[in-house]
């Protein structure tokens, strides 16, 4: 076994970053570049590292579960699991899966100190310990015996006037994006890998990348502005993408519309324009709230299992109450 690492111990073994870009050395010491997008140089280098055999520590039931499970899952799904086993592994990555017990588990929950993404890290653990029983390691999965932190449903409601203050240190196309997910309520995941061939004569046509839901917006005046505005943006770059890479066409990344969001919402907040942030994903809140409020089906909207969860997670409106009248 080599040296333990000092730093990116969230990478596997013999995996490097680079000059802004990781690299896997293989047995002949070649250097072979993955890329410079974490996940997608996670999955690069799955698919060419060999099967783990023999008594192997958590770090490698990790790469094992890289290599052949996680491909099963939906693409954003992938890149969440990817970030929490970056978490993870420097943790538990050294530890030998028959040591790993519950108090290990609720140590790092109480580390973490951020409940909901504690819930999600366990839950990637959870698939982690099941890959090491397929692989013939342990025989009971200790994660089944951790009970999860509660949860409370997110309650931010963002309000018109916040929007109104927020767009103007947003640049062009982020403005553009706002206005169509306020007219759709569709997933960030969604929004981003909207294409051009999606634009039917009956509408915008979108299959859900969660559920694999299939949705029709039909044009109206509002839908019509919206995408006009975004086309009219393609003069700069040919590209197949609604929101595009402005440097080679492609798909703009999740990280990439992380990083914009970030520094327009702290632009704002530094110009006091707002008082308090608010996440892109308030925005899909805000049009479940205005769809309800309209007598829309606001579960179909947003392409839910269940008005359940539509209610639980994403109805934030303010309950609008008619004061008494006065009597004297």
């Amino acid at each position: 076994m080599g040296r333990p690492r000092k730093n990116r111990k969230d990478l596997p073994l013999r995996v490097y970053a680079k000059h802004g870009a990781f690299y896997f050395v293989d047995s002949a010491n070649k250097w072979r570049p993955l890329g410079k997008e974490f996940g997608p140089a996670m999955q690069k280098w799955a698919a060419m590292v060999q099967p783990v055999i023999g008594k192997v520590r958590i770090g490698a039931v990790m790469d094992a579960y890289i290599k052949e499970r996680l491909p099963l899952k939906k693409p954003r799904t992938q890149q969440d699991y990817l970030d929490s086993i970056a978490i993870l592994r420097p943790v538990f990555g050294e530890m030998w899966p028959e040591d790993i017990e519950p108090k290990h588990i609720y140590g790092y929950m109480a580390m973490r100190n951020a409940p909901v993404r504690a819930n999600r890290d366990v839950a990637v653990l959870n698939n982690v310990m099941d890959q090491a029983i397929r692989m013939g390691l342990i025989n009971t999965n200790p994660c089944k015996q951790v009970r999860r932190n509660e949860e409370s449903p997110r309650t931010r409601e963002v309000l018109d006037s916040e929007i109104v203050a927020f767009l103007p240190h947003c640049p062009d196309w982020l403005k553009a994006y706002i206005r169509l997910k306020l007219l759709t309520g569709l997933r960030q995941g969604d929004m981003l890998n909207i294409r051009l061939d999606q634009l039917r004569d009956d509408g915008l046509f979108v299959k859900t990348g969660k559920r694999d839901k299939r949705l029709l917006f039909t044009w109206n005046d509002d839908l019509h502005l919206a995408i006009n505005t975004i086309k009219a943006m393609h003069h700069r770059i040919t590209s197949l993408y609604l929101f595009n890479s402005q440097r080679d066409g492609t798909a703009m990344t999740q990280s990439g519309f992380k990083s914009a969001w970030a520094r327009a919402m702290a632009k704002s907040m530094e110009a006091g324009s707002l008082t308090e942030t608010f996440a892109e994903n308030d925005l899909r809140a805000k049009v479940a709230t205005e769809a309800i409020e309209l007598g829309q089906d606001a579960t179909a909207m947003l392409a839910h299992s269940s008005d359940a969860v539509t209610k639980r997670h994403y109805a934030r409106g303010t309950q609008k109450i008619e004061p008494l009248r006065k009597k004297y």
